[in-house]
């Protein structure tokens, strides 16, 4: 291999992870984010060689999204129910990569804070605030005028502050969540449960249309807590659940599985004050294909809630 050629491997080799993570935080997807950045080695294997590799490969990798995007806005226009990300998951106990930077935040509760944004927004957001590029070179990339590229920034931070700042949950948070629902489904009684989480938490449950699932997002700790309860106590009926702890979208999360078929993953995000504010539920099973392990940890016919949805099938 030629030095040239050399170098030019190991920048994108040094630049592949944060790449991935852009690709994602764009599209939402596993497997079409790896196919962005695997296209993104190829235009930049026929370049001149950039002064800055990191930037000119996040401007081709940030292209090649908008791209995708175009033909994915229609598919998000008619898509049932409520819409989040593909599950992005870690064993437990896999170190995290590094996710100092905001703009690279792959948690529920952010990605469906950007995706009420623009495509271009988000890209202005991303390459501005990640990459520390100036809007004169923004506006190169997207073909747009550097003040046009200044609005959208300024409009995507508005968006993002005015979603509401969520916490991180340890695995403590979501072991606490998963016994107190369980000691909920053995004696009936909500009010435990109901004491974690926020009196505005917000369930959201995917189901794309292909499994039962919640066709609203439900608000309120109560309506919450009785969903939780009625569709476990459905759903578990002649069944055994299993759950594992993951790391999913960077955080702590359960991967559950039905008589041994995985089912869904669910996510959880904290207010200030410590309780449960979100809990995030992908059950489409085009969005779990890729997850490559079962849960081990056999619960019984008694389990965390295994269910993201309502009677209706979305």
């Amino acid at each position: 291999m030629a030095e040239g050629e050399e170098r030019r491997l190991e920048a994108y080799l040094a630049h592949r992870q944060r790449l991935l993570r852009l690709a994602y935080r764009h599209l939402g997807s596993v497997g079409e984010a790896e196919d962005v950045v695997q296209d993104g080695w190829i235009r930049f294997q026929a370049s001149p060689e950039p002064l800055d590799a990191g930037r000119f490969l996040s401007r081709i990798v940030t292209n090649l999204c908008l791209d995708r995007l175009k033909s994915a806005r229609a598919r998000r226009e008619t898509y049932v129910g409520p819409w989040l990300p593909e599950p992005l998951i870690e064993k437990a106990g896999i170190v995290d990569p590094e996710v100092g930077e905001t703009a690279l935040d792959i948690s529920f509760g952010v990605m469906r804070a950007l995706e009420r944004l623009s495509p271009l927004e988000r890209a202005v957001l991303f390459l501005h605030d990640l990459f520390d590029m100036p809007f004169h070179e923004i506006a190169d990339t997207l073909q747009r005028s550097p003040a046009a590229c200044r609005k959208m920034a300024t409009r995507a931070r508005s968006a993002l502050a005015a979603s509401g700042q969520r916490f991180r949950p340890s695995a403590g948070d979501v072991d606490r969540f998963q016994q107190s629902f369980m000691q909920t489904l053995a004696s009936g009684d909500l009010e435990p449960f109901k004491r974690l989480l926020a009196d505005e938490v917000e369930f959201v449950s995917d189901g794309g249309g292909k499994v039962t699932a919640a066709l609203q997002v439900v608000r309120g700790a109560d309506k919450v807590a009785r969903l939780l309860y009625g569709l476990a106590q459905k759903q578990l009926e002649h069944r055994v659940a299993s759950s594992e702890l993951a790391r999913i979208n960077d955080l702590p999360g359960l991967v559950i599985a039905l008589d041994g078929q995985l089912d869904q993953t669910m996510s959880l995000e904290l207010d200030e004050n410590g309780l449960i504010a979100g809990i995030y539920v992908v059950r489409n099973p085009d969005k779990l294909a890729h997850i490559r392990f079962q849960p081990e940890a056999d619960l019984g016919s008694v389990a965390s809630p295994v269910s993201a949805g309502s009677d209706s099938t979305g």
